[in-house]
């Protein structure tokens, strides 16, 4: 998601109902037109402005209660005021539509720039701070939060500097914004000829547009990308591979180059020698260089392993195509990889796709987090939607019945569609009036298209994925935070470790065994070929890895280097001596995704910085019981619940019961193939 420097990150609408209300549907109107899209926008900005204007001006001796709490009220009720205002962007079918919601966006976000960046508000939040009348635990870390955020948004800078930084912070949105909007809308296709279909499998085709003589168009995006990993001919993957990794590249690299000099000279007014400098010193891995020491690490460990991995793959394709000195291009490495799954664990990517039909792989996973976590989810049978096929459910406590909040999923792409898979928090958790408001996420992603006629099916990967964002979506909603900065999530380098601590239950057989279901015969997948799919979960693992390396190192070297770099060269540079596999020339894959320019900028380490805590998480569950609901309790009290208010390492330490231990990441590249 697009992101700003104010605390709460998410847009919300209000919602205050009672704990025992049930299935009342959220009163979010996802219809709204362009028009009442800016109308609304402006009013939102305006209360405000004028709430912010008032703590300011305000007589009264300044407390918690009259500064943090009228202040955190004041933002978390604007991006209520806002929530389908902001959302819309990412799912609305409407490109005028989409664009409205994009222009409220940017426009909000130069409106919270300009007040963050308040001398008058900082120093009313710092007195605030000083009368020491923030009397909870969560109310310290709201007003901790607050005098961060806006020393990080210039508050506290000269008249001069404020002023550059604020219009430097505008641009950015701009930038980061427009970015966003080129890839979610880019229209890249390809071209197969009918002789050129080997491997692709019927239902595949079937999906693609009929083009001249009996060939097939087909959207270069994340709901077709399978196409590298099935499709036998190599002029279609290495087109494909291309198309993909130049999605929107002809304007977003340069967007890209002058994002990373603003946020340059952003870090630099604020004393930083760095952007990755100022990102780090609000995370857990506290500076540049300790993530840099942390990722050559773990590149030096993984290198000579993901280097033989490589090899083997070519060797591969060398005995495919009687070419002794046949070259693994980038295309290949999908493709070999799953002929080595199949070849050596017999494990056939489409026959495991006859295991998952989307919708019993849904209800079964609704299940698992039903025991798991101790919740029940309901399907709303006339759902308050923004689009054909989105679904609605409520969610309750099993215990007390209590409603707890509303997840909607969109998971088949459109035209315009925010591309990828995510978990959206719309409306966070939020105390009001005594009464804890409902809050409202949606998974948002680009699944296979089902061919008409048929049931949509899914990859193991697309069950893993799902397993992913459903842990992102339960953080969200079983939060008991009482303010929306604290319950929208956790420190960034952390934020990812719930969700990959639950991709190992898609990885266990008795988890296999629940969610797979025969398209046709409805029987559970066998246990042969689960054990095979265990067996092969950590084939070529080094280089996957090495890649995520590669990824996280492009971003923190883009985000030291200073105001100008070549970004091409930079990753073909990285690529070279951090991965076996080189850059293919031509290419721009570091704009092929949003991650930098969507909130991971100098913060694309956290998924292997999360994925340490997360497989520590795990053993908990792998000592205790798999569906345990007892451990999944605790898990929840402890991880979930506090969300932002306690720090991770001694959330953490609660749930396991000791510190932290890098014994169990360690494991998984010394375990398997």
């Amino acid at each position: 998601m697009r992101s700003s420097l104010v605390p709460v990150i998410a847009v919300a609408a209000s919602i205050s109902v009672p704990l025992s209300a049930r299935a009342a549907a959220p009163p979010i109107d996802w219809n709204l037109t362009p028009a009442a899209i800016s109308s609304s926008c402006d009013a939102g900005i305006a209360q405000m402005q004028a709430s912010v204007r008032s703590i300011i001006v305000s007589r009264t001796a300044r407390t918690f209660d009259t500064v943090i709490r009228p202040l955190e009220d004041a933002s978390a009720e604007l991006n209520d005021a806002l929530v389908a205002q902001g959302f819309l962007f990412y799912v609305a079918p409407d490109k005028a539509v989409r664009d409205a919601s994009l222009a409220c966006d940017t426009k909000t976000s130069d409106v919270l720039t300009e007040i963050t960046a308040d001398p008058d508000l900082y120093q009313a939040v710092q007195n605030a701070v000083a009368s020491n009348t923030a009397t909870t635990v969560a109310d310290r870390k709201l007003q901790e939060l607050w005098i961060v955020s806006l020393k990080r948004s210039g508050a506290a800078l000269g008249a001069q500097d404020r002023a550059e930084f604020v219009r430097l912070q505008k641009q950015l949105t701009e930038l980061q914004n427009t970015f966003a909007q080129n890839l979610d809308e880019d229209k890249s296709t390809i071209s197969i000829a009918a002789d050129q279909t080997d491997g692709i499998p019927a239902d595949m085709l079937a999906s693609f547009t009929a083009g001249a003589g009996g060939s097939y168009v087909v959207p270069v995006n994340d709901a077709t990308v399978e196409l590298l990993t099935v499709a036998k001919n190599e002029d279609v993957r290495k087109a494909f591979y291309v198309a993909f990794q130049n999605r929107g590249a002809s304007a977003n690299v340069g967007i890209f180059e002058q994002a990373i000099a603003v946020r340059d000279r952003l870090a630099h007014l604020l004393g930083f020698e760095s952007w990755a400098a100022y990102q780090l010193a609000d995370k857990m891995a506290a500076a540049p260089a300790r993530v840099e020491k942390f990722l050559d690490g773990l590149d030096s460990q993984l290198l000579p392993k993901a280097t033989a991995e490589i090899e083997t793959l070519r060797r591969l394709k060398a005995a495919q195509t009687g070419n002794p000195n046949a070259v693994l291009e980038p295309w290949d490495v999908n493709f070999e990889n799953e002929q080595l799954r199949k070849s050596k664990y017999s494990v056939d990517a489409q026959m495991v796709r006859q295991y998952f039909p989307v919708q019993h792989t849904i209800e079964a996973v609704l299940g698992i987090y039903h025991r798991l976590l101790g919740v029940d989810f309901a399907q709303v049978p006339s759902p308050n939607v923004w689009a054909p096929g989105v679904r609605e459910y409520t969610v309750s406590d099993s215990r007390t019945h209590k409603l707890l909040g509303y997840t909607y999923f969109d998971l088949f792409p459109r035209p315009g569609k925010a591309d990828g898979f995510a978990n959206y928090p719309i409306l966070p958790v939020r105390v009001v009036n005594g009464q804890r408001r409902l809050p409202v996420a949606a998974i948002v992603g680009n699944w296979p298209a089902p061919a008409p006629g048929s049931p949509a099916l899914l990859g193991h990967q697309d069950v893993v994925t799902f397993f992913h964002e459903f842990g992102h979506n339960m953080a969200a909603l079983l939060t008991t935070a009482p303010y929306e900065t604290l319950s929208s999530g956790f420190r960034q380098d952390f934020v990812e470790a719930p969700s990959q601590m639950l991709e190992n239950f898609a990885w266990q057989p008795a988890i296999l065994k629940q969610v797979s279901s025969n398209v046709t015969t409805g029987a559970p997948m066998p246990d042969d070929l689960i054990a095979k799919i265990v067996a092969s979960r950590y084939v070529n693992e080094a280089y996957f890895t090495t890649r995520q390396i590669l990824i996280a190192d492009f971003d923190m070297q883009a985000h030291t280097s200073g105001p100008k770099i070549d970004s091409t060269a930079l990753w073909q540079q990285l690529a070279q001596r951090v991965t076996p596999m080189p850059m293919y020339p031509g290419t721009h894959p570091q704009v092929a995704f949003s991650h930098l320019m969507g909130g991971y900028d100098a913060g694309y380490y956290g998924y292997l910085w999360s994925l340490v805590y997360a497989q520590d998480m795990f053993t908990a569950f792998q000592q205790g019981g798999l569906e345990n609901p007892t451990v999944g309790m605790r898990y929840r009290t402890a991880i979930l619940e506090p969300a932002r208010t306690i720090e991770p390492d001694v959330a953490v330490e609660d749930f396991l019961g000791r510190p932290m231990s890098p014994a169990a990441f360690e494991a998984q590249f010394t375990t398997g193939p």
